[in-house]
């Protein structure tokens, strides 16, 4: 399915159980590009890929800030609604003694 030398990836889960986006860096002929998958799930099928989006390192910034922008926007409008802040996940690390 991949054509390229190598690959580093990360899922990102959503809310709903049924949709996840995949993140990965892969390795190319042509040099490093970042790949976004939309996949669903089907049962008796599995994890369906829906949507693919390749990206060469050149985007990655403006990307960033699209996505702080909208971020920001969308906080702002559950702020006006009333609607309460997430708050951040405190990840316990073990302790040393």
């Amino acid at each position: 399915m991949f054509s390229t030398h190598n690959a580093t990836s990360r899922t990102l889960q959503s809310p709903c159980e049924e949709r996840k986006v995949e993140v990965s860096i892969e390795s190319g002929a042509d040099g490093d590009e970042v790949v976004l998958r939309y996949l669903t799930w089907t049962e008796g099928l599995g994890w369906c890929g829906q949507k693919t989006i390749r990206l060469d390192e050149g985007h990655l910034d403006e990307l960033h800030r699209t996505l702080m922008v909208a971020r920001q926007r969308i906080n702002r409008r559950k702020a006006e609604a009333g609607q309460p802040a997430e708050t951040a996940r405190v990840i316990q690390m073990p302790v040393v003694a």
